[in-house]
């Protein structure tokens, strides 16, 4: 596990100094914009959207000399992300008042640019991963639309608000966990692999590890939101079940959700068995995800 979170901070300040460079300076008018975008996304975060595109991209066997791309169409998932995260603090979504240990972009720069600093993040994740791509833009801004999405994402998201205070089932719990969560790690994957020029049995496999280990974070966080403080969880814990959201804990209570945990893992790492040593790292995020509600 060491070898991991080596490898995950060595990526994730990686990421930080591509994003430092991706974001308009704070100096650039409309300063408060730009101020409230590089303050929603630098500066906090595991960054494993980005993560996951390269160890994807190595996984598949991409050449070191196109590694550039996948680490800028990282950064545009994690961008997509981070707008994702600023909406979904607004009053008029989970009201939520702190994300990584401090105050949401709402509560610091005001609802009103709050909503706008997400429609430029939205933008400006399009924007990289359009110029990243070179040959393969078409294909992987496609991807990320999709991810991002009604059918993806934001329909995720929908899909999340309606269901608060309604009786939790596992089929709509996991379809709420694949589109809202796991859509955008499945797509980090899907491009890390296409910018690597991978095959289809490699695309598939890669595939089918975005898909479980996005639903396994999303229960690894809910049983967080369930069990830990918030030091640990860096926003407020236990809203879940005071709103009543559909979660794996609610549908089959603690055990039960760390019994489906474990089920994703094996599934997860049953994706990339035909992988040899080269996907090490995804393996271990694996193992990782499962330790964090230890």
């Amino acid at each position: 596990m060491d070898r991991l979170l080596a490898y995950m901070k060595e990526t994730a300040a990686m990421v930080e100094q591509r994003l430092e460079t991706i974001l308009p300076y704070a100096d650039l008018r409309p300063e408060n914009l730009h101020e409230a975008m590089r303050y929603a996304v630098l500066g906090g975060g595991k960054r494993l959207r980005p993560l996951l595109a390269l160890a994807s991209f190595d996984a598949a066997g991409g050449i070191s000399a196109y590694r550039d791309r996948a680490l800028d169409g990282g950064c545009a998932v994690e961008l997509i992300h981070c707008y994702s995260l600023v909406h979904d603090d607004l009053p008029a979504m989970d009201n939520d008042s702190m994300r990584r240990n401090r105050l949401t972009v709402h509560k610091a720069f005001g609802e009103t640019l709050a909503i706008l600093v997400g429609d430029a993040l939205q933008a400006l994740g399009f924007r990289v991963m359009a110029e990243a791509a070179g040959p393969m833009a078409g294909q992987t801004v496609t991807e990320l639309a999709k991810a991002a999405g009604s059918t993806g994402m934001v329909g995720g998201q929908v899909l999340d608000l309606e269901g608060e205070g309604t009786t939790p089932t596992v089929e709509v719990v996991e379809r709420i966990d694949r589109w809202k969560t796991g859509a955008l790690f499945t797509v980090a994957c899907r491009i890390g692999a296409i910018l690597a020029g991978a095959d289809e049995k490699a695309l598939t496999g890669l595939t089918g590890y975005g898909d479980a280990i996005g639903v396994l974070y999303q229960i690894s966080d809910d049983i967080l939101d369930r069990t830990a403080n918030a030091d640990k969880l860096g926003k407020t814990p236990g809203k879940d079940a005071v709103v009543g959201k559909l979660t794996y804990p609610a549908a089959l209570g603690l055990d039960g959700a760390r019994e489906a945990l474990n089920a994703k893992s094996i599934q997860a790492k049953d994706a990339i068995k035909d992988f040899g040593r080269e996907a090490l790292y995804l393996r271990l995020l694996v193992d990782f995800l499962i330790d964090r509600v230890k």
